[in-house]
């Protein structure tokens, strides 16, 4: 799965599903590019070759097996001719310097080459390609996988093309160190490609967006490890030895100022320097012998071909390192991105929600103050005209005579009612919040009567800074305490009840504490009383704490704390 980046977000990169354009133009152009690219390789390997006259780093083959790895298979059938075609012009000698017999014989053999190098590339790109479908790219894991994928490649290759060419003898395992130098310079260019390789997948998958600019000073270091390279190897000798210690300080530099882009691009960099400066050389000598080289340059081919493995392993190891920490370190911050928004979001939707509930317990306060005036204006005064008609029938049945007046027991009935209707006008709207305030209300035999009646002692206490608590925090904590003392009346079997109220000048802690039986939090539902509670004190942006053990009999304590808002 390839997938792009976008809003500098970027995912998982398999090798598995390579996108490509379906247009012929498109493909053309690539087939183009690939023909160039090969053709290059080719004059690479037809210079640098071996003491056993074979390529060294054999970049022709390499390029073939690391396109056909990461091309679609429909592409295959137009790859093939054209790498088959390519590896004729590199491995057929010049015509000029053979006769027509030789020629002969020496063609086929080379045909023969060719396509057991063709059929060794094409399964081993195969095999590759099913191993690597599903793992990420850029990671460890992948460079893990496909070098070991790359070092049985080229074993096998080397192999098989040398007993095809009948350089070494199929069953004579003592030859095998006449394929070392092969080997190790074939594992170097697939080391080179890959590492070109991955800086175009990067380029092409990940974008540019987050790689700084070049700046002055990042063009002078540049050019000053350029000059510094191209003189340790002009002069040779014994700088080539401090050529690996020359190169950290840079590297180390520019994998810090653009990550692996510039580590990789330096690594670029070194690369074509040391082979095109090696190849000069060879071609103004007119030999790659490695008493001439050693003479001229100070190093051999194989000297090269293990500096240059050496270092794009590294680099190669290092790029997947700093990948894998950036795509890390990217998850955690787009993870705390998107926790924030969605704080942000839970924090806007609580503001709604407290705001709902502020108008809900506005509405209800407005209800209960509209019902009691409604209460107190109709049923007052009926009651009251009920009363005197009772008392006037109750002295008309007096002055008959009549020795059991039923209008006395009406009328104990009619004052009950009124003295229920006055309670609940005043539960309703408090008027004795309104002129006591919570601490007198509180103090007052208020809520002392109301639980007296179930038995149940009342005690209240009160300490801290004397100041005036606002309304709405006062109106709060009285529905509160009203809520409190009916639940205890109705289920808690309590014997007391207490109630301790703390004052500072930031903040009020409010206490309701019961002895009664209490009840376990987790199997009981709340109701709408105790909802009601936290919802009013959640309004006033306060804390609501519930403490209720039924098994050990603790009672019930609700301890409230609310800011006060100067």
């Amino acid at each position: 799965m390839y997938s792009y980046q976008d809003n500098n977000q970027t995912a998982p990169v398999f090798a598995g599903d390579m996108p490509s354009r379906q247009d012929s133009n498109s493909i053309y152009k690539l087939l183009l590019c690939y023909f160039i690219l090969l053709s290059v390789a080719s004059i690479i390997d037809r210079i640098l070759l071996s003491q056993s006259a074979l390529p060294l780093f054999s970049m022709q083959t390499v390029i073939a097996y690391v396109m056909l790895v990461f091309s679609p298979s429909k592409r295959w059938r137009a790859l093939t001719p054209l790498i088959a075609l390519v590896a004729l012009f590199t491995l057929i000698p010049p015509m000029h310097l053979l006769n027509y017999n030789s020629f002969v014989i020496i063609t086929w053999a080379f045909l023969g080459q060719i396509c057991v190098s063709l059929v060794t590339v094409i399964i081993s790109a195969l095999v590759t390609q099913r191993l690597l479908r599903t793992t990420e790219v850029f990671t460890l894991r992948f460079i893990h996988m496909l070098f070991t994928c790359a070092i049985a490649f080229t074993i096998v290759h080397q192999y098989m093309t040398a007993v095809a060419s009948n350089r070494i003898d199929a069953f004579d395992l003592g030859h095998w160190q006449y394929l070392t130098d092969s080997i190790t310079g074939q594992i170097t260019g697939i080391a080179i490609a890959i590492n070109v390789l991955l800086m175009i997948l990067m380029l092409r998958y990940q974008g540019m967006s987050n790689i700084p600019k070049l700046t002055a000073r990042s063009l002078w270091l540049l050019l000053v490890s350029f000059i510094g390279i191209l003189a340790t190897l002009y002069y040779g000798g014994d700088l080539i030895s401090y050529l690996c210690v020359f190169i950290v300080i840079p590297a180390l530099w520019f994998c810090y100022r653009y990550r692996w882009w510039g580590l990789s691009n330096f690594a670029f960099v070194i690369n074509i320097i040391t082979m095109i400066y090696v190849m000069i050389v060879i071609v103004n000598m007119q030999t790659n012998s490695d008493i001439a080289l050693l003479t001229q340059l100070g190093f051999s081919l194989s000297d090269m071909a293990w500096f240059l493995l050496g270092l794009n392993l590294i680099i190669l190891y290092i790029n997947a390192m700093i990948h894998e920490l950036d795509t890390t370190q990217s998850s955690i911050e787009h993870s705390q991105a998107f926790m924030v928004k969605r704080n942000d979001e839970q924090q806007i939707l609580n503001q709604q929600i407290n705001q709902l509930n502020k108008h809900l317990i506005n509405a209800q306060e407005l209800q209960r103050r509209k019902l009691s005036i409604e209460l107190r204006n109709q049923m007052e005064k009926n009651i009251h005209e009920l009363q005197q008609a009772i008392n006037l029938l109750e002295l008309q049945a007096s002055l008959s005579g009549e020795t059991n007046n039923p209008f006395t027991k009406i009328k104990s009935f009619t004052h009950y009612i009124f003295m229920s209707v006055f309670e609940l006008i005043n539960w309703l709207k408090p008027e004795i919040l309104e002129r006591f305030g919570l601490i007198g209300t509180l103090k007052s035999r208020y809520f002392a009567d109301k639980l007296a009646l179930s038995n149940i002692e009342f005690t209240f206490l009160s300490q801290g800074e004397q100041i005036n608590i606002p309304d709405n925090i006062s109106l709060v904590l009285f529905r509160i305490t009203q809520e409190a003392v009916n639940n205890t009346i109705k289920h808690s079997q309590a014997s007391e009840l207490t109630i301790s109220l703390m004052l500072t000048t930031e903040y009020i802690e409010f206490i309701i504490f019961d002895n009664g039986v209490g009840f376990d939090k987790a199997t009981t539902e709340q109701g709408f009383g105790l909802a009601g509670m936290e919802n009013r004190v959640k309004v006033l942006n306060g804390s609501f704490n519930l403490k209720s053990g039924k098994a050990d009999s603790t009672g019930t304590q609700i301890k409230i704390t609310l800011p006060l808002q100067h």
